[in-house]
């Protein structure tokens, strides 16, 4: 077997893999991945996590290209939303998986 782009698949699977198999990562892709975009302040209730944890997950969802920022209406809070569809299925999988182990 050669180092084509197997290898190269598998060393770019790495990074996102442990970004998104973690449990409180998964819980705010799983508030976010079906609905409306939501607030800082509704993922912290929903998740029941603290304001920081939930901030810092986002922050590492979006530089991953998982979760995006978008404007809040009357430019209020910004909304934050998941952005799955240039990601491998097994990502919408492991928060499908997630979501029903809750």
């Amino acid at each position: 077997m050669g180092q084509g782009g197997g290898l190269s698949a598998d060393i770019e699977k790495g990074p996102l893999q442990a970004i998104v198999r973690h449990d409180g990562r998964l819980d705010v892709l799983c508030c976010l991945v079906d609905g409306a975009p939501l607030a800082l302040p509704q993922l912290t209730a929903m998740t029941g996590m603290p304001t920081a944890a939930v901030s810092h997950y986002v922050d590492l969802l979006c530089s991953f290209g998982l979760v995006a920022k978008v404007a809040g209406p009357d430019g209020g809070d910004s909304l934050y939303t998941t952005t799955l569809d240039e990601h491998p299925d097994w990502v919408r999988a492991a928060i499908e998986k997630h979501r029903r182990c809750d």
